[in-house]
């Protein structure tokens, strides 16, 4: 349930600082502050005008804890369209604990994960795809995630959206006028025409939705298994991904005994990136629960990136990896400084029966990485997409909508093309705008809200 009561929250990340930020929302929001904060002007916070900041002295029971600034926001005109104060004191776990308790004791409550940002939503001031490419802006690790989930980007998304929505509400209102008064003459749509448009529907819903392909890539990320025999430089091609030295690296086969985890980027991609023991058969009872993991990660993958040590002839082992099955498999041949040419042309060979791809990279000098990393984003994104300015889709739930919404308009197509009665294909086409409102939060459930705002931080 939503209230407009007053709600409370300690809107900076616990810790040491220069300052911290206590926001305060709902209808006794001002009346809160007003209890705990004095301008040092003399002037009432009650009497404060909209979005400008006050300079005072914050009081916890009659007793001065702290100086800082307030700022007032009346609603309509705030983040959360209710009136908003936001109070910001010296950053400190002890103090900011201090003023926030003050402000509790002073007529608020504390405010729940992400109940300011539901509150805008609710007001109206985002829509529910809005709202969760905000606590994506919050979550962000790369610079790639950081550009979809920015306000142009939003705004794009919500355009296109809302662009289809009205495209179909359109065509449904003119269906409707034809089916419910027939003998008016009200409409001038026929059944070619309604077929024409919904297919032009179908079209533009489905290429939307294509778009999370792209976005899961750079939001979700990629379950990535480096694997291969031993010592064949599958944990330097680990460390060259994340920048660092992570995983050990020795000429001694067998060095790494488990799976190691990381995330790293490649190009706009995120991997979810994992390091695994050589595969080979070993009496090592250590080393032989090392390579059943390899083998279960290896089993689970979404990209497979093996690796193979050309200075040697291929084995079992190479081909056991090159016949592993994965949606996406590259193929990195290393140690072509050392190897014979017609060594590292076999193994070439050898991974392209495979249908993996060989990437030539001699990983002790980097040689190749740039195409590797090229190889990965052409295969899990549309370089045609401009993060930060084109409508994708962001998320599953996202998806999920917008296919709902695809699958109803091809339904409708379907009836209209084997000559089934209009109705059912307006029937279609109603499933399919209702599709399009949920996903923007019109007409979602209870329940779907909650879970969108349960994953932002207290304070959001």
């Amino acid at each position: 349930m939503i209230h407009n009561d007053t709600i409370a929250a300690v809107s900076t990340p616990a810790g040491v600082g220069g300052v911290a930020l206590i926001r305060i929302s709902g209808d006794g929001a001002v009346a809160a502050a007003s209890k705990v904060f004095f301008p040092a002007s003399g002037k009432k916070l009650t009497d404060a005008e909209h979005s400008r900041s006050y300079y005072g002295r914050i009081f916890e029971g009659g007793e001065a804890i702290d100086d800082g600034m307030a700022t007032v926001f009346y609603g309509p005109r705030s983040f959360t369209g209710e009136d908003t104060v936001e109070i910001t004191c010296h950053g400190g776990i002890l103090i900011t604990e201090r003023v926030l308790s003050a402000v509790l004791a002073a007529g608020a409550r504390a405010a729940g994960p992400g109940e300011f940002t539901r509150r805008a939503f609710v007001s109206g001031k985002l829509t529910l795809a809005e709202a969760e490419a905000t606590g994506d802006l919050i979550h962000a690790k790369t610079g790639s995630q950081l550009a979809l989930a920015s306000p142009a980007s939003r705004a794009r998304l919500s355009e296109s959206v809302s662009g289809l929505r009205g495209k179909l509400l359109e065509l449904l209102a003119r269906t409707s006028v034809r089916l419910d008064y027939p003998e008016e003459d009200l409409s001038d749509i026929d059944e070619s025409e309604l077929l024409s448009e919904t297919e032009a529907l179908l079209s533009e819903t489905e290429a939307l939705r294509a778009t999370y392909r792209t976005a899961r890539a750079v939001s979700v990320g990629i379950n990535t298994v480096i694997c291969g025999r031993p010592n064949a430089g599958k944990s330097t091609l680990y460390n060259l991904f994340l920048g660092q030295p992570a995983a050990i690296v020795t000429d001694i086969p067998g060095t790494t005994r488990d799976v190691l985890t990381s995330e790293a980027s490649a190009g706009r991609v995120l991997l979810r990136l994992s390091d695994t023991a050589g595969i080979r058969e070993s009496l090592d009872p250590v080393e032989k629960i090392g390579v059943s993991r390899a083998r279960e990660s290896i089993m689970s993958s979404e990209l497979l990136i093996a690796v193979h040590d050309a200075s040697v002839p291929p084995d079992d082992d190479d081909r056991f990896v090159l016949g592993a099955s994965a949606p996406v498999k590259l193929a990195v041949v290393n140690k072509i400084d050392i190897a014979p040419p017609e060594r590292v042309a076999e193994y070439s060979e050898l991974a392209a029966s495979f249908g993996a791809v060989p990437v030539l990279c001699a990983l002790s000098e980097g040689k190749g990485f740039p195409q590797l990393v090229e190889k990965i984003e052409a295969s899990f994104t549309d370089g045609e997409l401009r993060l930060g300015h084109d409508a994708l889709i962001m998320n599953a739930r996202q998806s999920a909508e917008v296919g709902a919404a695809a699958a109803s308009l091809l339904s409708a197509a379907d009836a209209l093309r084997r000559g089934l009665p209009v109705d059912i294909a307006v029937s279609e086409l109603s499933l399919a705008h209702s599709a399009l409102c949920r996903l923007d939060g019109a007409d979602a459930s209870e329940e779907v809200i909650s879970e969108v705002f349960s994953k932002f931080c207290v304070g959001k």
